[in-house]
């Protein structure tokens, strides 16, 4: 089972794609010179499928140096110029020095060959054939290379996108299982019911952002970004469906400039932030729980809450985590999560203005 795995990660497709070119190069040379030979009457019709004559050993080395030999001169070239030339330069560049390469290579190989082992000179026409052939082969195999590079680029895309895809699935689940889930709802119907009793027009406000809270959830499933802008009033309603729950509970304040307030941010991220603060947190009006919400001098969002965990509750953390994976699919980017003594502090990137 090693070896097997070993195989297939030595035997990528560029790997097969230039092997099948050797073999093409390698079987072409040896079917084009014997034929000649043959229809000269030079060697027998036999020669032909002589796969270890001394032609066909050299026809292996001419095919071994102008596959292999150009494109790991060509990956040489592209390795070393990269970010510094256009993409025009670099291609035109990688063509070149496979070209220099392959003609050095055969005209060394040639005499080699031929002169030093046989001691007779190489024909002219034969140099040719390889000039030609070295200047050629190099087109062929970067074009084909290159094809290989942006469909795995593309493909390498597509994936990411998917993953994206799936990840804002999940982020859309986990968001509305949290936010209209039966224990979110059976403390804020317990709490509209003491309210009605108490004050029917406070219970009308109550239901008024409560109802905002559900809507914004709803409406932003399918939206990449969303205004800051419209994440706080969504934020703002819930934080007045828990100060309404726990009078005195809450100590809020909201520092962002106008400006900042127009920048984009994914869906529901600070709503989880928040969120993810009111949940962990004891939330009494005898131990209030301060958040502050504002944009740092790094253009982030923060929330930062005072740490007073919940003893009873247990948590994977999992809304962060999400939320975490969406920003870097996004924005190659994830959340900065900072944990003293006293405060639990998030910080978002923003996503930029709307266009």
């Amino acid at each position: 089972m090693r070896k097997l795995q070993s195989l297939k990660e030595i035997m990528t497709p560029r790997a097969v794609a230039l092997t099948f070119v050797w073999l093409f190069v390698s079987v072409g040379m040896m079917v084009y010179y014997k034929s000649a030979f043959v229809l000269s009457g030079k060697i027998a019709w036999t020669s032909m499928f002589a796969l270890f004559s001394l032609d066909a050993v050299f026809g292996y080395i001419v095919a071994t140096l102008l596959v292999f030999g150009c494109e790991f001169v060509g990956r040489a070239t592209e390795k070393a110029l990269t970010d510094k030339v256009t993409t025009m330069q670099l291609a035109t560049l990688r063509y070149l020095a496979s070209a220099v390469f392959g003609v050095l290579a055969v005209f060394a190989a040639s005499y080699g060959w031929f002169t030093i082992l046989f001691g007779f000179p190489t024909s002219t026409n034969f140099l040719i054939d390889l000039i030609v052939l070295s200047l050629t082969l190099p087109l062929f195999v970067n074009g084909l290379m290159e094809t290989f590079h942006y469909h795995g680029a593309w493909q390498a895309e597509r994936f990411e996108k998917e993953a994206a895809a799936r990840e804002a699935l999940l982020a859309e689940f986990e968001a509305l299982k949290n936010q209209v889930s039966p224990h979110f709802l059976f403390n804020s119907f317990a709490t509209l019911s003491q309210i009605i009793q108490e004050d029917p027009h406070r219970a009308s406000a109550f239901v008024d952002d409560l109802s905002d809270v559900f809507r914004y959830v709803l409406q932003n499933r399918e939206t990449d970004t969303v205004a800051l802008s419209d994440e706080l009033k969504a934020v703002q309603a819930l934080l007045q469906v828990h100060q309404a729950r726990v009078p005195g509970g809450l100590l809020v304040e909201v520092a962002i400039a106008d400006k900042a307030k127009g920048e984009q941010i994914l869906p529901m991220a600070l709503y989880t932030l928040v969120e993810n603060a009111l949940k962990h947190n004891i939330v009494t009006a005898e131990k209030p729980l301060s958040i502050k919400i504002y944009v740092d001098k790094n253009q982030a969002l923060v929330v930062e809450n005072t740490l007073q965990l919940r003893r009873t509750r247990h948590s994977l953390g999992t809304g962060l985590k999400n939320l975490d994976r969406r920003f870097q699919l996004m924005l190659r980017r994830g959340l900065d999560v900072e944990k003293t003594d006293s405060k639990f502090i998030v910080r978002a990137p923003l996503v930029g203005s709307a266009p």
